[in-house]
């Protein structure tokens, strides 16, 4: 009887600092050995995985980074997830930002998919471009929907177009889709002038911009919604590659997990041992 009362009296005066240890933890396991733990999939996401699922390798994808670095920590999961995908599948990409700061985005992420660019032997010019800030504005994006040689002669280094993945490329009707990846730059320009007339669109937005994207979806514009992180963790864990969204995807879980169990335990060393205390000994 004195062992379980000790139990109890444990389970109610432990030491807090024994709980803020164990979910320092569980929180930084994640993201130094990422792993998949199983998460629910929305339609949403499974439909955008659909899409890009059936790209080959006559396909050419505009990837537009139509975001800044604050915005790409959110997105990150969802580029990188999709492109690793695009690049499996053998799809081309013609990559362009919409912002000056996002310049130096699509490398870091080039780097980050250097092992599927080497395996998949994917080689620049003839599978991917890198176009650098073409869209500073919707002038810019219509005129590359109307003529898209007429604006752009040459790529993010200063080399000429010619003689690349580009030579196919004309105008609006030349490509098999557009991955948006936005914090709302340039994105309803891109609706305006390619959406409308029928380039098939996907989208990765902020979580913010979620209820305001939907209704494009509704309507046929867009082909799919990835819905910020949570679309991202969830993208990772159907193409079974851990990244970023599932690393905190995890470590949220897993933080969430202790705090119930140290609740349950809580309550259980309340019941046992202090509301046992507290009742009166006398008649």
């Amino acid at each position: 009887m004195s062992e379980k009362k000790g139990l109890m009296r444990f389970l109610a005066e432990y030491d807090r600092r024994i709980i803020y240890l164990l979910i320092f933890v569980v929180v930084i396991g994640p993201l130094l050995s990422p792993f998949i733990l199983p998460i629910s999939v929305s339609p949403d996401t499974q439909a955008y995985y659909n899409v890009i699922d059936k790209l080959g390798p006559n396909d050419i994808v505009m990837v537009v980074f139509d975001t800044e670095f604050s915005g790409f920590m959110e997105l990150q999961s969802g580029i990188l997830a999709s492109m690793r995908v695009m690049i499996e599948k053998g799809a081309k990409m013609v990559i362009a930002v919409s912002h000056p700061e996002a310049t130096g985005i699509p490398e870091l992420v080039l780097n980050q998919l250097a092992d599927v660019i080497s395996r998949k032997q994917y080689t620049y010019g003839k599978d991917y471009v890198y176009l650098g800030y073409i869209f500073p504005n919707e002038a810019a994006v219509a005129a590359t929907a109307q003529d898209f040689h007429g604006a752009v002669r040459q790529d993010y280094y200063g080399k000429s177009i010619e003689g690349t993945l580009l030579d196919k490329v004309k105008d609006w009707s030349s490509w098999s889709l557009i991955s948006d990846y936005t914090t709302g730059i340039q994105s309803q320009a891109l609706i305006n002038h390619y959406g409308l007339r029928g380039t098939p669109m996907i989208v990765n937005c902020i979580g913010v911009m979620v209820a305001t994207q939907k209704p494009y979806v509704s309507s046929g514009i867009y082909k799919a919604l990835l819905q910020s992180m949570r679309g991202g963790a969830e993208l990772e864990y159907l193409i079974g590659v851990p990244g970023p969204g599932l690393t905190a995807m995890n470590s949220f879980t897993l933080g969430h997990y202790v705090l119930i169990i140290f609740i349950v335990l809580g309550n259980i060393g309340y019941f046992g041992y202090t509301r046992y205390k507290q009742k009166p000994t006398g008649g």
